[in-house]
């Protein structure tokens, strides 16, 4: 009877809170302080607006919301701002503050960085009482007010955009993306249509669903089995041929792929959709395929995409949808980031807690059933937001038909507070039993450790303690359950990613135990446990059979003044993936003496493949610029055995000096035995849903599929760079990008991806445009209103305008969706 009383009235008072949350209606404005210049005043504000019928009293509650850039705090008057942890905030309200109904209360505050990009305001506001933490009132995401320019500043943005694209014009369109490593176009072409035969040699019966699917994406025949003489397609079997490698040969009379395993016949296939405009592969027109020849396989083994689901979850369908998307353009590694501070993605069998904790954020985080909210969840409680062991097990065969291999990352030592919060709540609950010892098999934290330290996401307790043996414990289980996943799934786990990245200085200054491990190891300073802790998890994974890959870090050692090389470890058996080549930053040649010393290194370069960074200065391009600003142009621009080679000629390299790039190291030959392979890597703190995701990859991922695949330019050298080849080369690759981006609709589902912007400038009494990259077409409005699919089609020789007029143009697909638009207002 105790129990119903409680529960009824449990449910009686969640109903209450729910009914009172749904009562209430508020909105936020975000705005620039009036005097705010970006420089010495950075002044912001928030305008909470009180939409409701009645006045509302803000002393029994707080306003919470997330922000990218660290807010100042302390005690202003009427409210105080609080960080409580990450880039969570509360804004309290000290006195009997009463916000009368319709009426609006402004709260300006400062951060010490200007904020440049939408991305950067802030997001996941919600009332909160102090005193009932259940009585919650979401708040929709704030009104932006950005950041005015005036129309000349305007007009000289769109011109200089204009510029640039005009100055990487080409006028031959790339056949085939990636770019083979030999190919030779012939007179005629090859028509297939109708009832058209083929023959498969019995050595890739096993592999037939990838020849099955190529032949349903061609709707327009009708394939029929013929004698290897007879058939227009054949697909035969050379020994000599490598795992990746393919001969194609296109000719009036038919087509023949050549190839000595399956990854080189199902490349042959993506070569050949290549070619196919969007028409032919949607069945709009018939199919034409140039007369060619192909010798082809990769620059790089390793061909890579890191997918960060940890910060803001994405299901097991976008994860397919991108392996569809990865296997066109010949990608062949899914770097998985699995954990992070703000979650834990995948479900581990043996630590349920994992799962039932680290994957959820909630604003009752309070009580240890979840982690805090974080980059805009809010109010939200985010249950489920994981990769079951089914789901995990479906993305790797998924992944394997495709010849792509999932490399699954945990993030260790640092980075990994969702972990550490779920064994610190198991660790509780086993206490409150009495279990003692079972309770204390996985902790990650000391109780008495008292180091301080900031991430660089501003957690203070998101590292664990390599002083613990329940620290190798815990990873140790983990690592069975993954390699079992695979097992069980019929595949083998070779390589696995334990982070190793961005542990905070003043990490572990303060233990005890890491001070009693140091006088039993004769540490003389705290930066030995680094390399300590690296060599132990590699023997963990060298016990299992695994190669043991992280971030750079775990090449290098700090010996008082900052992270070096650590030549003494290079022995072993570890992939890393260096990403630190921010230019300016002093570490452009980090990937090279890290491959020069004997690491197998992958160039994951923040300066050309964080697709999480914004493309352009527009205020309205998403996401985040710490690394670089990179467009398509920038993601096309790495050459990576050469990185100094056209440094000058990106937008970003500008500035550097001569003798400042004279002193970088340059990759050897030892060097570029070891640079085994480039990846991009989408971070998604900013990318809170799967058609923001879509919009920052496309086409940027475009520009490292081809430099991963195809052989090195012969301007790809740094005495002998010729830039007019350079951008020959590039703007025949973005008339490809044009010609690729509508076909990912038929073969690789629903992407939103981003319309090319426009450029603008005025000759004479002409306004005329151009795209970042064509294949679209233009409208325009000059009446105000927003370009639409109703809208006039630019014309392509210019607008005639006069004084006054203002022009609003933006590019559009096939489906009709409208792209960034360019507003010019004429002078």
């Amino acid at each position: 009877m105790k129990l119903i009383n409680k529960l009824s009235l449990l449910l009686l008072f969640t109903g209450i809170s729910s009914l009172f949350a749904q009562q209430q209606n508020f909105d936020i404005k975000w705005n620039y302080g009036h005097s705010y210049n970006g420089k010495d005043d950075l002044s912001l504000k928030l305008t909470l607006i009180n939409q409701n019928d009645q006045a509302f009293q803000l002393k029994d509650y707080a306003l919470w919301f997330n922000s990218m850039y660290p807010i100042k705090e302390g005690n202003f008057g009427d409210f105080s701002i609080h960080n409580r942890n990450g880039n969570l905030y509360s804004i309290d309200f000290n006195r009997n503050t009463t916000l009368a109904s319709k009426d609006s209360l402004q709260i300006d505050y400062q951060s010490p960085y200007p904020i440049a990009h939408i991305s950067l305001t802030p997001n996941g506001f919600y009332l909160q009482n102090r005193k009932n933490n259940k009585q919650l009132i979401p708040i929709a995401d704030p009104q932006i007010t950005p950041l005015s320019i005036s129309a000349e500043e305007q007009r000289q943005f769109l011109a200089a955009l204009y510029d640039k694209i005009e100055s990487r014009q080409a006028d031959t369109t790339q056949l085939i993306l990636p770019t083979p490593l030999k190919i030779r176009r012939m007179e005629g072409s090859l028509t297939l249509q109708n009832e058209v035969s083929y023959f498969i040699d019995e050595a890739f019966n096993w592999e037939m669903s990838s020849f099955q699917e190529f032949a349903q994406q061609l709707q327009q025949l009708q394939f029929v089995e013929a004698g290897e003489k007879a058939a227009q397609v054949k697909v035969l079997f050379d020994k000599n041929l490598g795992e990746e490698e393919y001969k194609l040969t296109i000719s009036e009379k038919g087509l023949v792929i050549e190839a000595g395993k399956g990854p080189g016949a199902f490349y042959a296939l993506q070569s050949i959709k290549s070619l196919l405009p969007s028409q032919a592969l949607s069945g709009e027109m018939g199919i034409k395929l140039p007369a060619l020849t192909i010798h082809d396989k990769p620059r790089y083994a390793y061909r890579g995409f890191m997918m960060d689901i940890a910060r803001n979850f994405k299901d097991k369908q976008v994860i397919l949808k991108y392996l569809d998307l990865m296997a066109l353009y010949k990608l062949n590694t899914l770097h998985l980031h699995l954990i992070d501070d703000e979650g834990w993605r995948l479900e581990i069998p043996s630590l349920p807690e994992l799962t039932e904790i680290g994957s959820v954020r909630s604003p009752y985080f309070a009580d240890g059933n979840s982690l805090q909210p974080a980059y805009g969840s809010a109010s939200n409680t985010t249950k489920g937001h994981f990769l079951s062991k089914a789901d995990f097990q479906e993305i790797l065969k998924y992944a394997a038909a495709r010849y792509i291999t999932v490399i699954p990352e945990i993030e260790t030592p640092g980075h990994a507070r969702a972990a550490i919060k779920a064994m610190e709540t198991r660790y509780n609950r086993l206490m409150k039993q009495g279990k003692k010892a079972e309770a204390e098999a996985f902790l990650l934290y000391e109780a008495a450790d008292e180091s301080q330290y900031s991430s660089a996401q501003y957690w203070d307790d998101n590292v664990m303690n390599p002083a613990m043996p329940s620290v190798y414990h815990f990873i140790d289980v983990v690592l069975d359950d993954i390699k079992a996943m695979y097992t069980e799934a019929g595949l083998t786990l070779k390589t696995v990613s334990l982070g190793g990245d961005e542990v905070p200085a003043g990490s572990w200054e303060k233990s005890p135990l890491i001070k009693a491990l140091m006088a039993k190891e004769g540490f003389s300073s705290v930066y030995e446990v680094w390399p300590y802790y690296i060599q132990k998890i590699q023997q963990i994974c060298a016990s299992k059979g695994l190669q043991m890959a992280g971030w750079e870090e775990i090449g290098m050692v700090n010996k008082g003044t900052g992270m070096v090389v650590n030549e003494k470890l290079s022995h072993l058996d570890m992939l890393l993936d260096v990403w630190n080549n921010v230019i300016g930053g002093g570490q452009e040649d980090l990937a090279y003496k890290l491959a020069n010393a004997g690491y197998k290194t992958i160039f994951t370069s923040s300066a050309n493949y964080y697709l999480d960074m914004v493309w352009d200065r527009d205020f309205r391009e998403p996401g985040l610029k710490w690394a670089s600003i990179s467009d398509l142009y920038q993601a096309f621009a790495l050459l990576p055995e050469d990185f100094f080679a056209n440094l000058a000629h990106t937008e970003a390299g500008s500035l550097l000096k001569p003798e400042y790039l004279n002193a970088k190291t340059r990759l050897t030959e030892k060097g570029k035995s070891n640079l085994v392979g480039l990846k991009a890597a989408l971070w998604q703190e900013t990318v809170l849903d799967e058609a923001r995701m879509d919009y920052m990859i496309l086409p940027r991922i475009f520009a490292l599929a081809e430099r991963a695949w195809r052989p090195a330019y012969p301007f790809e050298n740094e005495h002998k760079f010729n830039k007019d080849a350079f951008l020959k080369a590039y703007g025949s690759f973005a008339r490809k990008v044009g010609v690729e981006l509508p076909k990912l609709q038929t073969l690789a589902g629903t992407f939103q991806y981003r319309l090319p912007s426009v450029g603008l400038k005025q000759v004479g009494n002409k306004l005329m445009a151009n795209m970042e990259y064509p294949g679209f077409a233009l409208v325009y409005t000059i009446d105000g209103s927003h370009p639409n699919a109703n809208a006039q089609l630019f014309p392509t020789n210019g607008l005639p305008v006069r004084a006054g007029q203002r022009v609003k143009i933006a590019s559009m697909d096939k489906d009709q969706r409208i792209g960034r638009i360019s507003e010019y207002l004429v002078p």
